[in-house]
């Protein structure tokens, strides 16, 4: 009797098998359907994605009301949002517009870097040394007018790529606008929701797997708080000085190149070298000295930036090494662009605590320097919650 329940039992699994390979052959087949499913799916749910999001990041802001002015929730969130709303309309209002018009006022002048850009192309081949080394290699012919024409078809591309992504952000806009309301019940309700949340990680992974999980998020949640705080503050510090010394410099396109500065300081390593091309390929085209000179300002910021501000502030809180940290950005970069090269340090730090942690057990130690990790990481959030 037992063996033949045995037998069923075996058959039914083979059955479930046969369905799961089956299944997952037409998925494979079907995969471009699939495919398009799950982006309509995401482009309903992202409203709520981007809620989550928004909710996150508004947070400490808000029991920042909670706890130093002794608000309740609701006066907490309201207070929040007014200030957000405040920002973006001071934001929209004093920065925005010359912003706006830098960039407008720049794609005016293209082909005026164009002619600029052809003039010296004509001084390099009329060069006699090039010349020599063109008469020499023989096969070697360039046309400037093909030269040109080549730039005006990359420049248009890059116009019209432009345009379809401003009609994108204005698609994305909309949704972050649903997500920013929805955001309001999310806070409100938070509690229930990490309680929602927990239940469901403890059905799926039991009490133990489920714990590990947790302490993992919350590790990464700290090291995200304390990072990504302190860099914004430092980004904003560069991007202040960039503007001072930029507008003294009489640099063209000064709020511009110091949003771009100010920006892409969040970015460790390649982001201060995208701050400092822009800034001296812009000065180029209207003065080669003011251009080496803006240049030198930014070089010497940056190091600045490197050597004394980001130590102090962020200090050895990380905990990575610059192989670590270059490594973690272009893999953040290359999976999630920009947002990816910013949160993929934090990340990887506490990816790196856990790695250590393995290999102290591999190794047969105990694993408490990696706990002092995370309870340092812990006593860091909670630092920069106060000097918040």
């Amino acid at each position: 009797m037992q063996i033949h329940k045995n037998k069923k039992i075996r058959y039914f699994d083979l059955i479930i098998a046969i369905i799961i390979i089956y299944i997952s052959i037409k998925i494979i087949d079907n995969y471009k359907i699939i495919f398009s499913i799950l982006g309509k799916l995401f482009s309903i749910v992202s409203p709520f994605l981007f809620a989550l999001i928004i909710a996150y990041i508004l947070n400490p802001i808000m029991k920042l009301f909670e706890k130093k002015f002794k608000f309740k929730r609701g006066i907490s969130i309201l207070f929040t949002y007014i200030s957000i709303v405040v920002a973006i309309i001071v934001f929209s209002v004093c920065v925005l517009p010359k912003v706006t018009s830098n960039i407008l006022d720049m794609l005016k002048s293209i082909p005026q870097f164009a002619m600029i850009a052809q003039e010296w192309f004509n001084n390099i081949l009329n060069n006699e040394v090039v010349k020599s080394i063109i008469n020499t290699t023989g096969n070697f012919s360039i046309k400037p007018d093909f030269i040109i024409s080549k730039a005006s078809s990359v420049m248009a591309t890059i116009l019209n790529t432009l345009l379809s992504k401003t009609l994108s952000f204005t698609n994305s806009f909309i949704r972050w606008v649903f997500g920013f309301i929805i955001s309001i019940y999310v806070l409100f309700d938070k509690e229930k929701i990490m309680q929602f949340a927990k239940k469901i990680i403890y059905i799926s992974l039991k009490k133990k797997n489920g714990d590990r999980f947790i302490r993992f998020f919350k590790n990464i949640h700290n090291m995200i708080g304390v990072y990504i705080g302190i860099k914004a503050i430092d980004s904003l510090i560069i991007g202040i000085i960039a503007f001072v010394g930029l507008s003294i410099i009489r640099s063209p396109y000064v709020f511009l190149i110091a949003l771009v500065v100010g920006v892409t300081n969040m970015i460790p390593y390649f982001g201060p070298f995208v701050g400092i091309s822009v800034g001296f390929l812009i000065n180029l085209f209207f003065s080669p000295l003011k251009a080496f000179v803006v240049l030198l300002f930014l070089f010497l910021l940056q190091q600045f930036d490197g050597w004394y501000l980001d130590p102090k502030l962020i200090g050895n809180k990380v905990g990575l090494s610059p192989l670590l940290i270059i490594f973690a950005v272009t893999l953040g970069g290359g999976l999630y662009g920009p947002i990816g090269m910013i949160l993929a340090v934090p990340i990887m730090a506490v990816i790196k605590i856990y790695i250590d942690k393995f290999l102290q057990e591999y190794n047969g130690n105990t694993g408490d320097d990696t706990m002092e990790k995370e309870n340092q990481i812990e006593e860091s959030h909670k630092e920069g919650s106060k000097n918040k």
